[in-house]
């Protein structure tokens, strides 16, 4: 939806907008009940938006500069490995079959976007949006470290999840509409319309939604480096739709990726404790 109409920057701005208008009342009353929250978890849930609006400036500014087929796979895969390191920091280690996993799915998020094998090359990972894509991959990792911590440390279950949910996608809409001001060039025009509401009010419920499970999912399990894996797992239902509905080329490549995804989070799953 964001690359719909080739206004990325807008897009994420009103999908951000349309959480935090619809969701003010319900999640500042139900955080006023019961106070779920504990300072550590503000603390973190500050830090995290932060890097969240971050993150999703660096997107949106890595989908303008390099293609689709770059750009994705470098900001999905880098975070799954750079995860892996911080739960090791953390005390967290991994099993070694739990770090083949996480390999695997890495590598499968660089196949999975590609049409052909000959697709694949490393000079084509290196370009004007480089800095961008990096960028954006260390946002990734900033918001997940500080989301699993706070995930540890507040009251568990899905309506803090919900909550704090929210609060991040909130706080995160200030460095993002601050980056957005700063551009030179921060309202896009698509055939001499800027972009309307109809794609962002699905994706703000869809992307909350989403990030809620992700958050919920923190809760129940030491290790974000596996979460973060297993979120990729969108990238095969995704490369299978894509075949039914569109009948887009590629089936050996990006089969051959989400095996390897597939396969990842199945030794993470099993032998991954």
């Amino acid at each position: 939806m964001a690359r719909y109409e080739r206004s990325e920057r807008d897009f994420y701005y009103k999908m951000l907008v349309t959480m935090v208008v619809v969701g003010f009342i319900p999640a500042v009353w139900s955080e006023m009940t019961t106070r779920s929250l504990t300072p550590t978890a503000w603390w973190c849930v500050i830090g995290s938006g932060l890097c969240a609006g971050l993150y999703l400036f660096f997107l949106a500014k890595a989908f303008e500069s390099s293609d689709f087929t770059i750009v994705y796979p470098v900001a999905r895969s880098l975070p799954v490995i750079f995860m892996a390191f911080i739960d090791v920091i953390r005390g967290r280690f991994l099993t070694p079959v739990g770090w083949i996993g996480i390999l695997l799915v890495a590598g499968g998020c660089t196949l999975v976007p590609l049409r052909t094998f000959q697709d694949f090359a490393i000079k084509k990972y290196f370009n004007r949006a480089s800095l961008w894509m990096l960028l954006a991959a260390l946002g990734t990792v900033g918001y997940t470290s500080l989301d699993k911590i706070a995930a540890e440390v507040v009251a568990q279950g899905p309506a803090t999840a919900a909550r704090y949910g929210y609060m991040y996608f909130a706080i995160s809409l200030i460095p993002y509409t601050i980056f957005l001001r700063m551009s030179k060039s921060h309202t896009p025009i698509t055939n001499g319309k800027t972009m309307g509401w109809k794609l962002a009010i699905p994706a703000a419920v869809l992307s909350f939604a989403a990030y809620w499970l992700v958050l919920w999912a923190y809760q129940l399990t030491p290790f974000a480096s596996y979460i973060v894996a297993f979120r990729q797992f969108s990238i095969v239902i995704g490369a299978i739709l894509a075949f039914i509905i569109y009948n887009e080329e590629g089936v050996a490549v990006r089969l051959t990726g989400a095996s390897l995804i597939t396969t990842g989070l199945i030794l993470i799953g099993v032998w991954g404790r």
